[in-house]
Order: C-alpha cells, then sequence, then structure tokens
C-alpha cells in the first residue's frame, strides 16, 4: 500500500487474475489510428478475463454466437494483423481466442467458452492507468460452483465439529494490481511469499486450518476477500500489505483495525442491501430501518471491539520479532476488507519499502520468517488467552453522533422547505419583458435583489430570459 503525505492511496483493478497470458504488443496496419495494442488473459479458480488494450475508443458490435457455442463480436475500423490470429488458450473457461481481419475493415474476435461457462463482454474508457479496452468476462459454470460450494460446507462442518479454528489469509494485490513497488520489491509477491509462510506456521498447528484468498498471482475485488473469510466460516481475518511513502525516513510496522468512519458507511450499504431484500420478498423495506440499522451497528461494534484484540495480540508479537524493525502502533481506517460483521479483521503493513532499512529486512529471508512466525503467534495468542467480549464504545458514540448530525440537516431541510412553500404560496407570477434585470424588476415591486434571486433559486450571474415566468415575493 502507498500513502502519501495527506492523502491514503490504494489501487483497485477490478481484474480477476491468476497468471498473466500477455500475447504482446501487437504491429499496426499503415495509415491505421485505431488499433489493438495487447491481449492479455487472466484466470482465477473461479473466472477469467480476456482484455482487449486499445489505444482509442472502439466501436464494438452486439455479440452474436455460432451453432458450436463460439461467440463472437466485431471492432469497427481497427488495425491488426492481417489474416486471422488464433491463440489456443485450452482450460475450462474458454478454449480458443481467434481474431481476423475483415475485409471491409476492423477485426472479428472469436472465442469459444468452456461448457456452461458463463461470459459477458463490455467496454471501459481509459483511466489513468489503463488504456480503452474491451473486457469478457468468463464465471465458473453454476453446476461447478454448487459442486465445490458442496465440498466447502462439508470441510467447513468437519473443521468445526473438531473444533479446529479457521484463520483466512489475504495476500493485497495481485495480478494486474502490483501494489507499490520499491527497493527490488513488488508489493503483490512479497505479501504472497509472506502469506503462505504465515500458513506454513498455521499448517504445522493442528489447532488450525489457515486459508489463502489468493494461492497465486491474480486480483481478488476487494469485497470479496472478506466474503471468502466468512464463507469459511472463519475465527479470524488477516489481510497482509506492504507499505510505501514518499518520506523516505518514514519506517516501520503497522496493524489496522475497522475505523468508526469506514464502519458507518458499511452500516448504510448493509441497511439498503437488508431493505432491497425484504422488498424483494414483498415486505416493506421502510419498516425495517430502525431495528435493523440497530442490529447492524451493535454487531460492528461487537466485532470492532474482538478486532481490537487482535490487532494489539499481533502488534505487540510484531514488535518483538525484527530487531530494528520498529511498531508504528495500532490504527484505524476504513479499508474495505476490514469491513466485516462476521469475524474479527485486522490489516498490516509489514514495512515500508520505501525506507532503505525496512527495504532491506522485507527482502531478508530471515526477516521474513521472524515476522511469519509473529503473525501466526498474535492470532494464537488472541485465539487462545482468553478472547474478551463487549462492544466498541467509541464506535457506538460516533454513529450515535452521526444520527444526531442527520437528525438535524433533516429539520433544517425541513424549515426550509416549510419556509419556501409560504413564500411561493404569497408571491405571485411575473412574466419577463425586454430589458427587465432582476434589479429593476426587485425596484418595480419594492422587494429586494436578494429575496427574488432567493425565491427563484438564482445564482447571482443569472439574467432574466424574455418570456420567462418568475415569481414575485409578497410583502
Amino acid at each position: 500500500m502507498a500513502f502519501f503525505p495527506g492523502r491514503l492511496v490504494r489501487t483497485v483493478i477490478l481484474l480477476f487474475s491468476v497468471c498473466a497470458f500477455v500475447i504482446g504488443l501487437l504491429p499496426v496496419a499503415h495509415g491505421e489510428d485505431l488499433r489493438i495494442t495487447d491481449i492479455r488473459f487472466w484466470q482465477s479458480p473461479e473466472e477469467a478475463q480476456i482484455v482487449l488494450d486499445l489505444n482509442g475508443v472502439p466501436r464494438v458490435t452486439p455479440v452474436q454466437s455460432l451453432m458450436d457455442g463460439t461467440i463472437f463480436f466485431d471492432i469497427e475500423n481497427v488495425a491488426f494483423r492481417p489474416g486471422r490470429q488464433s491463440y489456443p488458450l485450452n482450460n475450462a473457461f474458454v478454449q480458443t481466442l481467434s481474431v481476423q481481419e475483415r475485409v471491409r475493415g476492423g477485426v472479428r474476435v472469436f472465442l469459444k467458452p468452456g461448457e456452461g461457462v458463463i461470459n459477458r463482454t463490455f467496454v471501459l474508457p481509459a483511466n489513468a492507468e489503463k488504456p480503452d479496452r474491451i473486457v469478457v468476462f468468463l464465471g465458473e459454470p453454476a453446476r461447478s460452483a454448487e459442486s465445490r460450494r458442496v465440498q466447502e460446507v462439508e470441510e467447513i462442518s468437519r473443521l468445526k465439529a473438531g473444533n479446529v479454528k479457521i484463520v483466512v489469509i489475504d495476500p493485497g494485490h495481485g495480478g494486474e494490481d502490483p501494489g507499490a513497488r520499491h527497493n527490488g520489491i513488488i508489493e503483490k509477491d512479497f505479501v504472497l511469499q509472506m502469506g503462505r509462510l504465515v500458513k506454513a506456521y498455521f499448517d504445522r498447528d493442528p489447532r488450525y486450518k489457515a486459508i489463502l484468498t489468493r494461492s497465486g498471482d491474480y486480483i481478488i475485488p476487494l469485497e470479496r476477500r472478506s466474503q471468502i473469510a466468512a464463507r469459511y466460516g472463519a475465527d479470524a481475518f488477516v489481510s497482509l500489505h506492504g507499505n510505501y511513502n514518499r518520506k523516505r525516513d518514514i519506517a516501520g510496522l503497522e496493524v489496522y483495525y475497522e475505523s468508526p468512519k469506514g464502519a458507518s458507511g458499511e452500516a448504510e450499504r448493509l441497511l439498503v442491501d437488508a431493505e432491497n431484500r425484504q422488498d424483494a420478498v414483498g415486505g416493506v423495506g421502510a419498516s425495517l430501518g430502525g431495528s435493523t440499522k440497530q442490529v447492524i451497528v451493535q454487531k460492528q461494534a461487537e466485532v470492532m471491539f474482538l478486532s481490537r484484540q487482535l490487532a494489539e495480540k499481533t502488534a505487540m508479537r510484531l514488535g518483538q520479532a525484527v530487531p530494528g524493525l520498529s511498531l508504528r502502533g495500532v490504527k484505524r481506517a476504513g479499508f474495505k476488507v476490514l469491513h466485516s460483521t462476521a469475524m474479527p479483521s485486522v490489516l498490516i503493513e509489514l514495512g515500508y519499502m520505501s525506507n532503505p532499512s525496512d527495504a532491506a529486512k522485507m527482502r531478508s529471508s530471515d526477516a521474513k520468517t521472524r515476522l511469519a512466525q509473529a503473525v501466526y503467534l498474535g492470532v494464537r495468542d488472541f485465539l487462545e488467552g482468553g478472547i474478551q467480549q463487549g462492544y466498541d464504545a467509541g464506535y457506538l458514540e460516533y454513529v450515535k453522533k452521526v444520527e444526531e448530525e442527520k437528525r438535524a440537516r433533516a429539520e433544517r431541510l425541513r424549515k426550509e422547505q416549510e419556509r419556501r412553500a409560504k413564500a411561493i404560496a404569497a408571491s405571485k407570477p411575473y412574466t419577463v419583458n425586454k430589458g427587465d434585470t432582476v434589479a429593476s424588476v426587485a425596484k418595480k415591486f419594492k422587494v429586494s435583489v436578494a429575496a427574488v434571486r432567493d425565491l427563484n433559486q438564482f445564482g447571482k450571474k443569472r439574467a432574466l430570459k424574455v418570456g420567462e415566468t418568475i415569481r414575485i415575493p409578497g410583502r
């Protein structure tokens, strides 16, 4: 993760990937402006994407299908290699990808998804980090997903019956989202290695089952990371990251748990979801409001109370792990991966790769082993050391303050609407004539310019238009 003075910057790229199959930069036909610059394939256990990068905005025809299950679409007025180029992918999501130059210009893209694979094609606009691109999303067949879920449920039941605690370890970033990189360290690779080391410690302890959210170089959407942990009924969730700052003297380890502001925003989202679900089954969502919000907030406060204990226990171990790698303390932040009401969650920053001393330790095999052991010991201390139950009083107070401010804003709005309604009722219409200005009309009716502008919601530079009807305040 990169931290810049005054703001927190976290790159979020919604591509799902295991390994990059980069077909490479493609030559451009002479005289053509729009061209395909790269074709990439990304795959995870549950989904895959084919991404076609372009140097401009493409015009894409609707997707059509052939009798054998092949789907195709055209990209108009785009340059590519002459003839038909085929790329055998041969995996569960897609068998082949072909791009064929068309006689009338442009290209036709063919691909044959695997049996039962869900597919969607869409165009994404360029942003600060990515060019214009066409994305073909390929989702796991429903039957396969159901079978895998059945196996997961059986495994979870077996573990819980044996009183085995489940710890989900989340190596951040991955795939096309490398995270921070500096001093020879690429965050996505570093945290994956650390995740495997941490898992290895848990694997040697029969009291635990450790699960990685990703076991390879692919990206998982942020919200899905904590969902994976919830799906497994995790007893603890630990997200691993490396840090960066433009100020090279900033160094050390940091452990985060959910902030009141982040949790409050998540509570609103969960409330909307609950109301939508109620509407979907024929209920009245609005009737859920107060009680549902209270239940959500209470559960969040309970989990945050546990998360603080997990953060403190882990921070204590990390602070003693590597000589010279200092602990910057336990902090709170609204990171999306920490938005969970299912289990205690922490995010660990394992040093600043922008700091030469930290970076040297982050590259050291001995230091990485010590850090991994410290994470294991910290989580173990939390799970085995007598967990205290309670509520995060600071969060409950924050929510109370936010609700009071919302009520105050609503009351101010109600009074303003009431005032305007009375003012409009007491006003009279006036049709603007040639030469009229706000000032001349106000003078004519012996009212203030401010009153005319306020009643008609005119800005200071708003000029009158001949023939329009405005309202004149009553006196």
